[in-house]
């Protein structure tokens, strides 16, 4: 009896060592071979978000973000096929994750709605052998004040379109407009969007930056405070780390903090401490002298003309869309041009063309979200996006 206690006991601990060691995991590096197929897991844990980065046979890369208990080697079978210039891959997965493929053409990894938007008869051919359904889309317009709404929105994002004195916001089942201001902002429009939050730094007065204010995306309402601190009007928005606004004041040379929700600005950076800048993942402190060099942008940060986010890099070749890794693998997305503006927004891409906002992911691929007249002309920070 004692020795059946002891072993138990010891499957106890072993069991409580494995679940303890699990929830420590990070991130970590796994490479291993499925049939002929070498496949590279890469899994990092970013914003509370589990994230695998794979790559099979150094030419199909692709990024799933879901809860898999921090598994690896989660792919345990790979089906291949093969048409003219078409080469597509299905991966099968330990645990249900869904049914996808991904493509090369002409040796280029290409999305699926790059495919199919070419009407591809080769890829076409394939998602038949596959079992793929291929999505059916009818664009349907709607209008709301000024602005055309496409029906390709859904419940995991708002739109938020700066309308000079207040701000539109646009979702799948609620429109809204809200007025901020007595007056009229038509450029240099300081604000950004937080987990929860549009936030509007009131830029406008020559004596500096007093007013903030607040619209809650979740509970529809509209907020003010004074900042403790005024804030030079010759200031900026670093971007956004654990829903803490960071801010440069350029004439007074420092940095702050701003928590909207607790209504509070701390003071982060001066000539005694030093500046703080976050690169995707990772948190650098730069003295002043470095700091002051140039505007310092957490994320979408314009490189030439691509823009980094996470692992990847984002760029336009002509009218063509490519989105790279580090190591130089590339895939083309999808073409528009005369494109007049563009942002990263967490793997989500923003784009403005002759009026019309396109969103681009690689679950809804490119699709039309709204359009108006004013946009053809006044488009630099006038649209952001929030997701639940």
């Amino acid at each position: 009896m004692k020795k059946i206690r002891y072993i138990l006991f010891l499957i106890v601990i072993v069991l409580l060592v494995i679940f303890i060691h699990k929830l420590t995991i990070k991130k970590f590096n796994t490479l291993y071979k499925v049939d002929k197929h070498i496949i590279k897991e890469e899994f990092y844990i970013n914003n509370k978000k589990h994230t695998y980065n794979i790559r099979i046979d150094n030419k199909y890369t692709y990024t799933i973000i879901k809860d898999l208990n921090k598994n690896k080697r989660i792919i345990k079978n790979i089906k291949t096929y093969k048409k003219n210039n078409i080469s597509c891959i299905v991966p099968i997965y330990k645990k249900g994750n869904s049914k996808e493929i991904y493509c090369l053409k002409d040796k280029v990894q290409v999305s699926n709605y790059y495919l199919l938007d070419e009407n591809n008869s080769d890829y076409l051919e394939i998602l038949s052998k596959a079992k793929i359904k291929v999505p059916e889309k009818k664009e349907i317009e709607s209008n709301y004040k000024k602005l055309t709404i496409y029906n390709n929105l859904d419940n995991n994002r708002k739109y938020i379109i700066w309308n000079y004195k207040g701000i539109y916001v646009i979702g799948k089942n609620r429109n809204d407009y809200i007025k901020i201001l007595d007056y009229d902002i038509y450029d240099n429009i300081m604000s950004i969007v937080n987990s929860r939050y549009f936030v509007l730094f009131e830029n406008t007065k020559v004596t500096g930056i007093e007013n903030i204010y607040y619209y809650d995306l979740k509970k529809n309402k509209l907020k003010s405070f004074k900042l403790e601190k005024k804030l030079d009007k010759d200031s900026y928005i670093n971007g956004i780390y654990n829903d803490l606004i960071y801010v440069t004041d350029n004439k007074n040379k420092k940095q702050y903090t701003i928590n909207i929700s607790k209504e509070e600005i701390k003071e982060v950076g001066n000539a005694e401490n030093d500046f703080i800048v976050y690169k995707n993942k990772t948190k650098r402190l730069l003295n002043i002298s470095d700091f002051f060099l140039k505007k310092q942008l957490f994320n979408n940060n314009l490189i030439g003309k691509e823009i980094k986010e996470y692992d990847y890099s984002y760029y336009f070749e002509k009218d063509e869309f490519y989105r790279k890794l580090d190591n130089g693998n590339k895939e083309l997305l999808f073409e528009l041009s005369e494109v007049n503006d563009w942002k990263v927004y967490d793997r989500d891409i923003i784009l403005i063309s002759d009026g019309i906002v396109y969103l681009y992911n690689d679950e809804a691929g490119l699709v039309k979200i709204l359009s108006s007249n004013e946009l053809k002309y006044n488009y630099k920070d006038i649209v952001r996006i929030w997701k639940n």
